[in-house]
């Protein structure tokens, strides 16, 4: 079934359609939006997805039939990228958009029969070379056997209201919501809010976030070194160190605090001092409020600035 490896990371949404791919393929949604850090990790999920729906055979990773073949090789006629750079016809001079002619030419490939679960994967594209960070990204998702950036000259992004010419979302849209059978669309998003609101009703929306490569309190307990003796001036660097935490280990900042959370926590654990355990308990309490500033779109700078802050002078 779905690659050992993003199993491993993203355990939750592989369960969920292993066991949707067990009980009834049919059923298989005509929509999907991936959420996430990672557009690299999310195109390789919906890549698994295509491959065990069309596999010949058991679907195992190391399946090696025609169809598996194709996909891992992005030459599968019924699994297509879509993006400025991607599906776009001879006469589609559209070098920076997603056009309404790449949304026609999908309707028309809709209306003919397909023996194949047909796929069509949306995002954004740019004409530059890979860099280090796609680089390392394909390296820690890709599955088995898969050879789809081969000396790319263009990097994998997330779609976003840009990527679209204007009267193509709408188009889409007649597309989305009512495919033949067998026919799956999927967006790669950093955040579903990046959609038109009519697309996204009509899919099954799945964040993909971000495992990070070390979960060592280690590196949290170097971080805040100086814990509980932190004054404002440490604060700001202690929040300097966690916004690039985030960047550096490929989390979100929802994961970070968990982290610190889980040092906080052990920490109180050991600790049989009165004045630390009350100290403990209460910055718990902040990071608790720090996540709900998190959910509120608050930016990850002033929610780890006013965390820090609150934490040196002792808030409560």
């Amino acid at each position: 079934m779905i690659s050992k490896k993003l199993a491993q990371n993203f355990s939750f949404v592989s369960d969920y359609f292993t066991l949707l791919l067990d009980l009834n393929p049919k059923k298989f949604p005509q929509s999907i939006v991936f959420e996430g850090l990672n557009p690299y990790a999310q195109c390789f999920f919906a890549l698994e997805l295509a491959r065990v729906l069309n596999c010949l055979q058991d679907a195992s990773e190391n399946c090696n039939c025609l169809n598996c073949r194709w996909i891992r090789e992005n030459k599968h006629p019924a699994v297509n990228f879509v993006s400025q750079l991607h599906y776009k016809g001879v006469s589609d001079d559209s070098k920076t958009v997603i056009s309404v002619p790449q949304v026609k030419d999908i309707e028309k490939s809709l209306r003919e029969k397909s023996d194949y679960h047909r796929f069509f994967i949306f995002f954004d594209a740019k004409p530059i070379p890979l860099n280090e960070c796609a680089l390392s990204s394909i390296e820690r998702y890709s599955p088995v056997g898969y050879n789809i950036f081969p000396d790319s000259s263009w990097t994998l992004g997330h779609i976003n209201a840009k990527t679209f010419s204007p009267l193509t979302p709408n188009i889409l849209l007649k597309c989305v919501e009512e495919p033949p059978q067998g026919t799956t669309f999927v967006f790669l998003t950093k955040n579903r809010a990046d959609l038109i609101n009519t697309i996204v009703s009509r899919s099954q929306c799945f964040k993909l976030p971000f495992v990070a490569k070390k979960l060592e309190l280690c590196d949290i307990k170097e971080i805040f070194h100086k814990y509980p003796n932190i004054n404002f001036e440490d604060a700001f660097l202690i929040s300097d160190k966690l916004q690039n935490y985030v960047k550096d280990n490929e989390i979100t900042a929802d994961f970070l605090l968990d982290l610190i959370l889980a040092y906080f926590v052990n920490e109180l654990q050991i600790s049989n001092e009165d004045n630390y355990i009350s100290k403990l308990q209460n910055d718990i309490n902040l990071l608790s409020e720090a996540r709900k500033y998190l959910n509120a779109s608050i930016s990850q700078k002033n929610v780890f600035d006013t965390l820090l802050l609150k934490i040196a002078r002792g808030a409560k």
